[in-house]
């Protein structure tokens, strides 16, 4: 179903004033997280700093939707204003609340699940999937794969700025609504299955490590230096998030989803080439995002969003 934007959707004055539908998925993940961190308060030793934060993170995004509320009902000048912080608070949370993982997770759920997630790839395949990739591994294909791999933090920016550029702010906010809700997911399920990868856990079952041609190496430790270890493995983020960027930009902007499919599917490719995910990490991400794009469009009216009516081409409430 291809979505079609309308005419209103071209002036910001569309947008809504109200607590968009991602902030308030950002708010439902700050509060569970911050209920988690008080049930296991006993091995959260800071767990009131978590509180803390998350309680800023609130106010944040509340005091956010207010001024661009205000800015809203002043000159036009200020409503280019609301329509620039309506579309980006909510995107400032989503690196930081990931940050804070590498802390919480391991006192919430202080169990990693590599060995149960790595015997369900070995029942499946009969081989441990990582280390059966050796007798494909070149170092140009790993080199390419590790670049590409680097770029899965670009395209859901290169799709938003599509959308923003071109004036279509209704769309742009269903697909702001769209990250959060995938992103927050996955963040839970982090959570729920802690696990650090094949790379750390099969490491032994390995040949050696991987190599690359110019760039590999310095790609690899300014990622791990970025994300630290956060246990991030199931389901894929990377898998998920990327199957949910192409999707949408397929339906919004058809240019640029040709101009990203050979790098999302390098990006598939590389969770398990690159030994960072197991296949079924991968299998979840993937049935993540089936899910997410199943459900979008009436969570997304449910909490208040515009909706795209693909006959008439009108954002309807």
């Amino acid at each position: 179903m291809t979505y079609i934007v309308s005419a209103s959707d071209s002036h910001p004055q569309a947008e809504t004033e109200m607590l968009s539908p991602a902030a308030k998925v950002i708010i439902a993940y700050l509060l569970i997280v911050a209920a988690l961190a008080m049930i296991f308060s006993s091995r959260v030793e800071r767990w009131w700093v978590v509180l803390l934060a998350h309680a800023a993170a609130v106010s944040f995004l509340l005091c956010c939707a207010k001024i661009a509320g205000v800015a809203r009902r002043g000159s036009k000048r200020g409503a280019n204003l609301a329509s620039v912080i309506n579309g980006w608070y909510p995107v400032v949370l989503i690196p930081l609340t990931y940050k804070e993982l590498e802390y919480l997770i391991p006192r919430l759920h202080p169990r990693d699940y590599d060995w149960p997630l790595a015997r369900i790839d070995y029942s499946l395949f009969g081989v441990h999937p990582t280390v059966w990739l050796e007798r494909l591994e070149q170092p140009v294909i790993s080199e390419l794969l590790q670049i590409a791999y680097s770029l899965y933090y670009f395209l859901p920016v290169a799709l938003g700025f599509v959308l923003w550029r071109s004036r279509r702010f209704e769309a742009f906010h269903f697909f702001v609504f769209i990250l959060a809700v995938g992103f927050y997911l996955s963040y839970l399920g982090y959570v729920i299955v802690p696990a650090i990868g094949p790379r750390f856990v099969l490491a032994d079952l390995q040949s050696g490590p991987l190599t690359g041609v110019l760039f590999f190496d310095c790609v690899r430790r300014t990622l791990d230096s970025a994300e630290g270890v956060t246990r991030d493995c199931f389901p894929s983020g990377h898998t998920e998030l990327t199957l949910l960027v192409l999707y949408y930009a397929k339906r919004f902007s058809r240019p640029l989803f040709l101009a990203m499919l050979p790098i999302a599917l390098a990006i598939i490719m590389g969770t398990v080439y690159l030994r960072y995910h197991y296949v079924i990490d991968v299998i979840a991400g993937a049935l993540l995002a089936i899910v997410i794009i199943a459900v979008a469009r009436p969570v997304h009216k449910w909490l208040g969003g515009r909706i795209f009516d693909s006959e008439f081409g009108a954002g309807k409430r």
